[in-house]
């Protein structure tokens, strides 16, 4: 069977998606799109693909090209992943998938008029702990679910950097960046959301960067910091238990990043990656053994990576005629974006908020 051809659109994350895709066994990339030339020429040349352009219009032009994976900024996947889907393409988009719900409805819509495979690159989903908390909260390791504490500290300032992640207006801040990803495993392993109560913070508004330069005169500016650099938030399940969430940057201790899921017949956490858990009998809280068949055994060890490599693997399988396959899809980027949705609102408003 001929190998599923891939462009890829953005060069940041996307250099990652690329050594993602070309781990995939039945996957080869062939373009690879930036807005900066230069960039996207050497990306393209350091891991040998064959086109590169500025225009991802003219990538989509390719005829033989099947699969759109976009790792550009946030407010430009409606348009590009659009586009397209109008030109035939298959999508896999990186989280969260739009700004908001009614765009992430818009894209499902759009995916399923023209019968697309379409994914969301949830990859943290594929990490080994994730994925057997997983396996064990189907199995009724928790019993009914208590509450889930879902923390995380960094010392840096979120918007030390600037440019787009910074930028609240265009999907930057922590709870679109960072919290997307844990309220999708929330989703995942305990089912939607049913209402919301949140606070957003921008902490630190205008931050010291010396990778922005001023007119080329050597001297550092300050990026304005619209996007929130903090945030809380209480999810209340449909289907019982609820969930705080408290991310912050800017601390003087950056202890990573926990899950504590407490339930009615046991507890499991996961810190950095490693899952821990007890159950009653049990005489104190352990690390679990994560199956073989879920390790990362490859190198480079790097678990983001071999997570996308998974969720490739999947979304290629369904496009060559595997059905079977699960992976995150447009429906999980419209689950994400209704509760983020309702995080806004409830913050602005100061009280509960039902995700519609």
């Amino acid at each position: 069977m001929e190998p599923v051809q891939v462009g890829v659109i953005g060069t940041g994350w996307g250099e990652l998606q690329i050594a993602a895709w070309q781990r995939v066994k039945n996957a080869r990339v062939v373009a690879v799109c930036d807005l900066d030339a230069a960039r996207a020429a050497d990306l393209a040349k350091r891991m040998k693909i064959e086109r590169s352009f500025t225009d991802y219009r003219q990538l989509l032009a390719i005829k033989e090209l099947q699969l759109v994976s976009i790792a550009a900024p946030t407010d430009t996947h409606r348009s590009i992943a659009d586009a397209a889907l109008i030109a035939g393409k298959h999508v896999v988009c990186e989280k969260p998938l739009a700004l908001d719900a009614r765009e992430a409805q818009s894209l499902l819509a759009r995916a399923e008029e023209h019968r697309a495979v379409h994914a969301v690159n949830f990859e943290m989903r594929y990490l080994p702990g994730f994925q057997y908390a997983k396996e064990l909260i189907d199995e009724d390791y928790l019993g009914q679910l208590l509450r889930v504490d879902v923390t995380m500290a960094m010392e840096n300032p979120w918007g030390e950097h600037g440019k787009w992640a910074a930028d609240d207006a265009r999907g930057g801040g922590v709870l679109m960046e960072l919290g997307s990803h844990f309220i999708d495993a929330l989703h995942w392993w305990f089912d939607d959301a049913r209402a919301v109560l949140a606070g957003r913070r921008t902490l630190f508004p205008k931050v010291k960067s010396q990778m922005a330069l001023a007119g080329g005169n050597g001297k550092s500016v300050d990026p304005i910091v619209t996007a929130d650099d903090a945030f809380w938030c209480v999810m209340q399940f449909a289907r019982g238990g609820e969930a705080l969430l408290n991310f912050v940057t800017g601390a003087r201790h950056d202890p990573g990043w926990t899950i504590n899921a407490h339930g009615s017949l046991g507890t499991l956490v996961i810190k950095n990656g490693e899952l821990w858990g007890r159950r009653d009998g049990d005489r104190e809280l352990a690390p679990l053994g994560i199956p073989k068949r879920l390790e990362v055994t490859e190198k480079p060890n790097d678990p983001l990576l071999w997570g996308m490599v998974k969720l490739f693997e999947r979304v290629v399988a369904r496009i060559q005629g595997d059905n079977a396959q699960i992976f995150p899809d447009f429906r999980d980027g419209v689950a994400l974006a209704r509760t983020i949705d309702a995080i806004k609102c409830a913050s602005d408003e100061q009280e509960w908020v039902e995700v519609d």
